[in-house]
């Protein structure tokens, strides 16, 4: 593939951008800057990597307006350098479809309507009275159960299951293990122990949707389990019954949403967060990694709460202040009281 060829599909993709240098070179695959190599085009996002410009093979470079000075070679130049190397990827992805058409030993239930383009999978099982629509994909291994509705163009890959009743809108990817419709975690405390509390509710994907592997969406209670248009959802996550979250709202790895939350639009979730039940998180609300969410967060602001990183020794030192600041400020309290008195 020629640099013009990849320059061309970034101004089709609607991108503003800017080809310098050779435009017939030959670009074969994608490498960083550390280890780029000759036939490869690389980027530089982050300005701590412009001193790896200098060293790099790499046949050509992009980059934004702010470093284009900094390449001496060919290079396409385009400010949303992040963006632009999503389309550039997309070129050399492979298509990892292991099925060109579905499988001699797929299951699937005679009341099942399959658009004739949707591919099943081996060992994959279709359950009664699910729908999938044009172009879909279910890979080798996956359970999609009864009364699904799953829309056209989605992925779903090996052992993903989709539980009975839940929705997908289209161009939904469920990565490996993740799980739509688990039970969410209901039990009613009695004398004798718990007993379940039966969850009737759904869960509903909306178009574009992303599920990571290994994470769990739980079905509501009663009324539905949503993740808006556009979402993503990272590796091991964990989303509780009549959770709501809103559009293009990005949650990472190992983050746990207890039920009833509601999370707003355009959210950015870190890693490693835990959030309370039956509060909301309103739009454009950031949450860095590792912070434990109480209440409810106001619209627009960024919020965290771990400590940061520290010797141990200093972290014992500051761990037995904190103990202490409760007998502190009471006699701050006690001290500002006889203040005032002596003034009198």
């Amino acid at each position: 593939m020629k640099l013009s060829e990849i320059f061309q599909h970034l101004i089709d993709s609607g991108l503003d951008a800017t080809l310098v240098g050779e435009a017939d070179i030959e670009i074969n695959g994608l490498s960083t800057l550390q280890h780029g190599k000759k036939g490869t085009i690389s980027f530089l996002n982050n300005p701590r990597y412009r001193k790896f410009l200098e060293e790099s093979d790499a046949s050509a470079i992009l980059v934004n307006e702010r470093n284009a000075d900094a390449v001496s070679g060919s290079a396409i130049v385009c400010d949303e350098t992040h963006e632009a190397w999503a389309h550039i990827a997309e070129l050399f992805d492979h298509d990892y479809q292991s099925f060109k058409e579905t499988h001699e030993t797929a299951v699937i239930h005679k009341t099942a309507q399959v658009d004739p383009t949707a591919v099943i999978g081996a060992y994959a099982v279709i359950g009664a009275n699910t729908t999938i629509g044009a172009g879909t994909y279910i890979d080798s291994h996956c359970v999609v159960e009864q009364d699904v509705t799953i829309g056209k163009d989605c992925y779903l890959f090996s052992h993903a299951v989709v539980r009975y009743g839940c929705v997908l809108g289209d161009r939904v990817v469920l990565h490996p293990h993740a799980v739509i419709g688990a039970e969410g975690f209901g039990f009613a405390r009695t004398r004798k122990g718990y007993i379940k509390v039966a969850q009737i509710g759904r869960v509903v994907l909306h178009d574009d949707v992303d599920i990571g592997s290994g994470t769990s969406v739980d079905r509501g209670a009663i009324e539905d389990t949503v993740i808006g248009k556009g979402s993503k959802l990272d590796n091991h996550v964990q989303i509780g019954h009549n959770c709501v979250i809103g559009e293009h709202t990005v949650v990472a790895g190992y983050t746990g949403i207890a039920g009833s939350t509601t999370i707003g639009n355009n959210a950015i979730i870190a890693g490693g967060v835990g959030i309370n039940g039956h509060i909301n998180i309103e739009d454009g609300v950031i949450v860095t990694g590792g912070t434990k969410v109480s209440h409810s967060l106001k619209k627009g602001h960024s919020y965290s709460s771990p400590a940061p990183i520290m010797e141990t020794r200093d972290w014992l030192v500051n761990s037995a202040r904190i103990k202490r600041l409760g007998d502190l400020f009471d006699r701050v309290k006690e001290l500002e009281k006889q203040l005032k008195e002596k003034e009198k």
